[in-house]
This record gives structure tokens, C-alpha cells and sequence, in this order.
């Protein structure tokens, strides 16, 4: 029939084309089941080797999670350098003997010696009960209060001694307003109305109290003078004038630490890490973290506050152990980076750490036979003692301009 295409049978008998269709049918069955085979047996490999893959990143973590250890000064000579580490390998640092420093960054203003000395006088303001005064704005009042709800006292309503600075918005309502233009002496009444949303205590929300308010008297700054620094600041000064230069001398030092501090932190580096020193710096930092988890949770449970974290891994924000470990090796490395700059540094300085120096650090800070044990010597220089010899070597050499 015109269109049909010729096919191997043609010319054929129907007997004959009809036993060579089967034995084509059965061959063609047989390639399609080896096909599938294969395609199965490929399915099959591809699912192993993820599994296996899954199943030996698992192993591999776990034979290689970080445990914890309390060995602080391990990997550490008796100076507190580190043991069998080239540090200049690793780091990079900067000249000790030519840092230069922002003025800006350590000068201390007259303008910031005036705020040091106002907070000075308004921690110590003088109670005038003079009942010639009456409060105005801004004034910081003395009073004694007792709030009640349909006539009964509620819980937090009442305080003696109070400080409250009128204009503050610290109290509801306008309580501090009603105090305006009262005197010393006064007892007065003041209205007010708890605002309709009320977290801190949602029993008073949008009920009317009164309060019952005496007025004790207005809380006046007193003079900086000879007289203040002798009465309240005689550990540090006895004249106004000494006790400025006080300010000036500690502050300034305070700014140059910081700034010779936040210097080497802005001016290190290190492309990669010393790998045996690095998992015990990991070891180290999972101990400190426990230890911070432990501290949180006890100090919440202390206040009567939910601490919502199970596990240290969870506190440093890290889902699983593999997360955890990033974690543990990021904080590591900028543990160790510190560690090995801090010593080249000393290096370029020829600071070495003498009997001598070790000892007055123990008498300076107090230092315990527990805690000497616990942490051991080269630790403590290294994490203590050091860092203070090179930071005080730069912020006596540095160029401050």
C-alpha cells in the first residue's frame, strides 16, 4: 500500500516473518532489561555514594569535633611563648618603633574634663529644703509618694527618698507636672491615669490612682570646689585644681591605651594558622565558652529571668556541630592570630618576661594558688603580662601628631 515504509520482513513467507518478529521481540527484551539493569545499578551506586558521602562527612566530624579542655597553658614554653612555632611564618605585624597616633584619639578635651566634673556634682547633689523654693522644670526633687486605687495601696506604688527629675517622662501621666510650683514640706495630691497598655504591670492598666506625695526638698548641684573634692573625691585629689589635673593625666593615658590597643588590632594579620596550636586554641575556646554559658545561666536563674539557651553550642548561635565547629574555629583564629602577633611584637621590642615581672604581677592582681594552678604561668604571661609590656613599650614610643 502506497506510504508503508519496507521493513526486513518484506518478501518473506508469513510463517518465517512472523517467527523472525518474535525472536526480534525477545532480543529487543533483552537489551531493554539490560538497560534497566544498568540504569538501576546506577541509581543505586549514586544513592550509595551519597549516602557514604553523608555518612563520612558525619564520621568525619565527629572524629574531628573539638573537646574541650581546661589545659591552658599546653603548647606553651615557661615565657609564655609558643612552643615549636615560628611566629613571623604566620603574622604580619609593623614597626613597634614607628607607630604614629590621631591626636584626636587621645587628647583630652577641657570640653570632656567639664562633663567628667558635672557628673561628679550630679552625683553628689545637696538636699535644700528651704520651703521658700518651689520645683520647677528640670528640677530633681526629693520626694516620698504612696499610690492608691479606690482607696487601697497597690503593689509598687509607694517609695520614700525618691530622686525624680521633673520633665523626665520617667512617671505616668503627668505626674511630674502636678509637682510644679510645690515647696519643700508640701504634701499634695496628684491624679493620674495608667496608660491603657501597661506591660509593666497589666493589672493597672487604664485605672485612675492618687498618689500622695510629700515633698522633701529640691536636689541642688553644689559647688566644685576645694571643699567637694576634699568631702567626696580626697582618694584621688584635695584641690578643685588638683583633681583636674587628675582628670587630665589618667584620661589622656586611658585614650592612649586604647588607641595603641585598637592600633595593633587594625594593623595584624595572618593568612593562615599553625595547625596543631589552632586545634588546641579551639579546645580552649570551647572550654570558655561553657564556662560564659554556665555564668549567663546562673545569673538569669539568680533573677528569676528564662534563659532560653540549652547548650553553650546554642548560645554561640550555631544549629549543629558542624556550625558549632565554624564557630569554634573563628573565635580560635583570632585567639591565635593575637597570641602570635602579640609576640613578634615583644620580639621587635626585646621585651622578655623576667621572674621579676611575673612576680609583681601575682602581688599586683591578687593572685591566688588556685588560680596559678588552674591556668599556669606561661598562660598568664602570655595572655596577661605580655600584652601589657608591648602595649606600654608603643604608647611610650609611639608619635601621637
Amino acid at each position: 500500500m502506497a506510504g508503508n515504509k519496507n521493513t526486513k520482513y518484506d518478501g518473506m513467507s508469513a510463517s518465517k516473518a512472523k517467527r523472525e518478529r518474535a525472536k526480534d521481540e525477545r532480543e529487543q527484551a533483552k537489551r531493554s532489561a539490560s538497560i534497566n539493569k544498568a540504569i538501576g545499578i546506577g541509581i543505586v551506586v549514586v544513592i550509595a555514594a551519597l549516602i557514604g558521602a553523608a555518612f563520612g562527612r558525619s564520621w568525619y566530624i565527629e572524629k574531628n569535633k573539638t573537646v574541650a579542655s581546661t589545659d591552658y597553658s599546653a603548647m606553651l614554653n615557661d615565657d609564655g611563648t609558643i612552643k615549636d612555632v615560628n611566629v613571623t611564618d604566620y603574622v604580619k605585624t609593623f614597626d613597634v618603633n614607628a607607630v604614629k597616633l590621631a591626636k584626636a584619639d587621645v587628647e583630652y578635651t577641657d570640653e570632656k574634663m567639664q562633663e567628667d566634673i558635672n557628673a561628679q556634682l550630679e552625683n553628689h547633689r545637696v538636699l535644700n529644703a528651704d520651703t521658700a523654693l518651689a520645683v520647677k522644670d528640670g528640677d530633681v526633687v526629693n520626694i516620698d509618694y504612696v499610690g492608691t486605687i479606690d482607696g487601697t495601696e497597690f503593689d509598687g506604688g509607694s517609695a520614700q527618698g525618691y530622686d525624680l527629675t521633673i520633665g523626665s517622662g520617667s512617671f505616668i501621666d503627668n505626674f511630674e507636672q502636678q509637682l510644679i510650683g510645690a515647696h519643700p514640706g508640701d504634701q499634695l495630691t496628684v491624679n493620674v491615669t495608667f496608660p491603657e497598655e501597661y506591660p509593666n504591670n497589666p493589672d493597672l492598666a487604664g485605672k485612675a490612682a492618687a498618689f500622695a506625695v510629700t515633698v522633701n526638698g529640691i536636689k541642688e548641684l553644689p559647688e566644685f570646689n576645694d571643699e567637694f573634692v576634699k568631702a567626696n573625691l580626697a582618694d584621688y585629689a584635695q584641690t578643685a585644681e588638683e583633681y583636674k589635673q587628675y582628670l587630665r593625666d589618667t584620661n589622656y593615658q586611658n585614650n592612649l591605651n586604647s588607641a595603641v590597643s585598637k592600633y595593633i588590632s587594625d594593623n595584624i594579620s595572618a593568612d593562615n594558622y599553625p595547625t596543631a596550636y589552632l586545634k588546641q586554641l579551639k579546645a580552649l575556646q570551647m572550654t570558655l565558652n561553657e564556662e560564659e554559658f554556665n555564668y549567663m545561666a546562673q545569673m538569669y536563674a539568680q533573677y528569676g529571668m528564662n534563659f532560653s539557651y540549652g547548650s553553650a553550642m546554642e548560645y554561640k548561635g550555631a544549629a549543629n556541630t558542624a556550625e558549632y565547629e565554624k564557630v569554634l574555629e573563628d573565635e580560635a583564629k583570632q585567639f591565635c592570630l593575637n597570641n602570635m602577633a602579640y609576640q613578634d611584637l615583644a620580639a621587635q621590642a626585646g621585651i622578655a618576661i623576667t621572674d621579676e615581672d611575673y612576680e609583681a604581677f601575682k602581688t599586683e592582681n591578687s593572685l591566688t594558688e588556685e588560680i596559678e594552678t588552674t591556668y599556669g604561668r606561661p598562660y598568664l604571661i602570655q595572655q596577661y603580662i605580655l600584652p601589657e609590656k608591648v602595649e606600654t613599650y608603643i604608647a611610650e614610643h609611639a608619635v601621637v601628631e
